[in-house]
Parts: C-alpha cells; structure tokens; sequence
C-alpha cells in the first residue's frame, strides 16, 4: 500500500473559493480565474481554485493559473515600491507628493490616476491607500532616477525575483529585470514601480503580501500537511 498524503486544504473553505471564483468569473465574463487562500503565520495553502471558460460559457479545472502562469500584477506591486522607498530611507508615510491633476508624462508615456481630476498634494499613505499611479512614479522618479539599479537590487533583496521552489512542478520563474538589460528603456522605472514590465505568479505576489501580514517574515507557501502509513 502506498502512503498517505495530508493535505494543507480545507475542504470546506475550498467549497466556498470555488463557488465565489466562478461567480465572478461568470459575472465578469472572464477568460480565467484563480483563487488562493494562505494561513499567515504557517503558510498553508487552505484553498486553491482555478476555472477556465469553456467555449459552451460553463467554468471549469484546465490548468493551475496560480502558480503555472505569470503576469504583470499591476498595482499590487505598489506595495514593493513603497518599502524599497522606505527601506532606503527617502520617505515616511507623513511626507507628501504632488499629485498634480492625476496626469504625468514621462518621455511619450502617459501615467493617469483612476479619480478624474486627480488627487492633488497627498501624502504617502494616501499614495498606498489611493493607489496613485502618478504619486507612486514620481516618488520613485525623484529618488531613483539615475539609481534604477539601487532600485532594483532592494526588490531583489526581497526574494521577488526567486521562485518560491514549492513542491508542485510547474511554477514560472518570476521575472524582474535590471538596468542594462535588453529590454530596459527610459520609462522601465515609472512602469515597474505601478506592477508593469514584470511579471509574478498569483501565489508569488501572494507570498509576499502574507510576509507583510506575518510582520516581515516570509513563509513558503505548504501544500502537504503530513504523510502517512496505514
């Protein structure tokens, strides 16, 4: 007889991600979808859903999205941007930016806030809790540019450009490149710093949202729970 596999999941919470995932996915008419819920302080994985839309419009399993498909997380990233800020020493959550009316240039790109009108002088917590595009790019233009690698090595000193090496076969390298690379242009710093021109797993980005709940300490994410004979 083989041994047994515990598992870290929670059948009933899986249920549950499940039903709210192919809601939404259904609500949104999206292409596919992925739902992973983490333990803080032990890393387990509690629940992990992935649906795909069939061509009929039904979901159902295809493929494991959360750690077999990378993608440029957007303004989850912003939270890496701040602590590299931070981490160095250039702001504080009291200091303020100028927003301006929620539009910056930079070179032939255009960087916009959601809020019509913008948010005007805010400060840097109000730049985390809105989710300004434009107050997060120009702080890390006024205190990076011309030092994109210092930049980079902090988000790099945080194990974002290493793969969790969980024990599941398939997870996709994240992808965070440096200055001098190939594709590294003028406007790669301001893109970056919003969650743009790099890419991470769902359960990547969630790994490091889970250090921030753990009080800075990072967990690898855990699957099995025990295995057992008999």
């Amino acid at each position: 007889d083989g041994m047994d596999v515990i598992t870290t999941l929670d059948v009933t919470l899986q249920y549950v991600a499940e039903k709210a995932l192919r809601y939404q996915l259904g609500k949104h008419e999206a292409e596919h979808g992925t739902v992973i819920l983490m333990e803080v302080e032990t890393g387990d994985i509690k629940a992990i859903a992935n649906l795909r839309r069939n061509e009929n419009g039904t979901y159902s399993e295809a493929y494991n999205y959360a750690i077999g498909e990378s993608a440029e997380p957007g303004s989850t990233f912003k939270l890496a941007t701040l602590i590299a800020l931070m981490e160095d020493g250039y702001v504080t959550f009291d200091d303020t930016v100028n927003t301006g009316r929620g539009k910056v240039m930079y070179y032939d790109k255009e960087i916009t806030d959601s809020r019509e009108g913008g948010f005007g002088r805010i400060s840097v917590k109000e730049v985390f809790e809105y989710s300004s595009n434009v107050g997060i790019t120009e702080l890390v233009t006024k205190h990076y540019r011309g030092k994109e690698r210092q930049f980079v090595d902090r988000l790099y000193q945080m194990n974002l450009n290493q793969p969790l090496g969980i024990p599941i076969k398939g997870e996709v390298d994240p992808y965070i490149k440096y200055p001098g690379d190939r594709l590294w242009s003028g406007i790669s710093l301001q893109m970056m710093s919003i969650g743009y021109e790099v890419r991470l797993t769902p359960l990547q980005m969630l790994t490091f949202y889970n250090a921030i709940a753990n009080n800075g300490r990072m967990v690898k994410p855990k699957f099995i729970h025990s295995i057992r004979k008999h």
